[in-house]
């Protein structure tokens, strides 16, 4: 099992057809058997509400799978580009 490496892993699109297979392969580096139950589920048509119901329980995961002091998803400053950031401080 690797583990999640801090920063971008998706850039310059907010699309379910473009990030899903992307998210798949992310978690494939971190934990392949359980990105395997994903690829199995994987719905048809990655553009439907299906589609982004699968999504949102892949963000999920991936956040699970954050290093420590960070989550998943996107960056604070552009909405586009996703992948593990650090917390900031509300200080």
């Amino acid at each position: 099992m690797g583990k999640a490496v801090e920063g971008s892993v998706s850039h310059a699109t907010m699309r379910s057809e473009d990030l899903i297979p992307t998210f798949i392969a992310v978690l494939k580096d971190i934990d392949a058997d359980q990105a395997a139950e994903y690829e199995r589920d994987l719905p048809e048509d990655l553009g439907s509400e299906e589609a982004c119901d699968f999504l949102d329980d892949l963000f999920d995961v991936l956040d699970g799978h954050a290093p420590e002091g960070c989550y998943f998803g996107a960056h604070p400053g552009d909405g586009s580009d996703y992948g593990f950031w650090r917390f900031e401080d509300e200080n």
